[in-house]
């Protein structure tokens, strides 16, 4: 049966019409969020209310069975490629020290970001090692135990060829508490921002070239004594406002 050309257009769905008033109160919404996100954005820097650390200066040379190697830097491996290291960090730091009773040598190194916006937040080593010819043969979190509360670390087994093994234990402090994964890390960025703040960031890094079984006990016993040797103002800026 023929259809006429009346009922096929009443067939047709009909565009539909908003009202002039519902597009104005739509476009009003929209327009007041990103004001209002704007408004609630944090302008003060975390950094600013602490103080901006120079770690150079605060992390002591010597300290209980540790003593700094001080021609030794150039072995500790950066975090970020050479050319990435002023876009996104204020400071970079690498020390290395003898462990007298042993003689094995602990590597530390720490990048330091005032900002922790999406474009410049830190480089976790388990991005940066391969692409300086690395290779991550195992990862696990793993907490270290201190006076000043736990510490949420991660360690990795990494390699570099068949004569290169270079175990580590790192962690991030974000703002002021030290966090693991890319979660943790975002969500204390979010509770920063609630404070009004900025954060800032800063990874801490202990390594060392080894072969040992158990090598990872040494990296604990090196991070337990470079806290309990400094005061608290300074430790802050290491760990962050841990709860004892």
């Amino acid at each position: 049966m023929a259809v006429g050309p009346h009922k096929v257009n009443a067939m047709l769905p009909r565009p539909s019409r908003i009202k002039a008033s519902a597009l104005f109160i739509a476009v009003l919404i929209m327009v007041g969020s990103v004001a209002a996100a704007e408004l609630l954005k944090p302008r003060q820097y975390w950094a600013d209310v602490i103080g901006e650390p120079h770690y150079a200066t605060l992390i002591p040379t010597r300290f209980g069975e540790w003593q700094e190697l001080p021609y030794a830097q150039k072995s500790v491996v950066n975090p970020v490629q050479e050319e990435n290291l002023m876009r996104l960090y204020s400071e970079t730091f690498a020390r290395t020290y003898l462990h007298r009773p042993t003689g094995r040598k602990i590597m530390l190194s720490i990048a330091y970001g005032r900002d922790q916006s999406n474009d410049t937040q830190l480089h976790t080593p388990e991005a940066c090692y391969p692409s300086q010819g690395f290779r991550v043969e195992k990862r696990m979190e793993h907490t270290v135990s201190s006076a000043f509360g736990p510490i949420e670390a991660v360690q990795l087994i990494t390699t570099m060829g068949p004569r290169r093994t270079e175990p580590l234990t790192f962690f991030i402090r974000v703002g002021d508490e030290v966090s693991r994964g890319s979660r943790d890390r975002n969500l204390a960025r979010i509770k920063m921002a609630l404070k009004g703040y900025r954060s800032d960031g800063m990874l801490f890094r202990v390594s060392e070239v080894t072969r040992l079984p158990q090598p990872f006990g040494l990296q604990d016993r090196f991070i337990q004594d470079l806290l309990g040797a400094m005061n608290p103002e300074d430790r802050r800026r290491i760990i962050g406002q841990q709860d004892t």
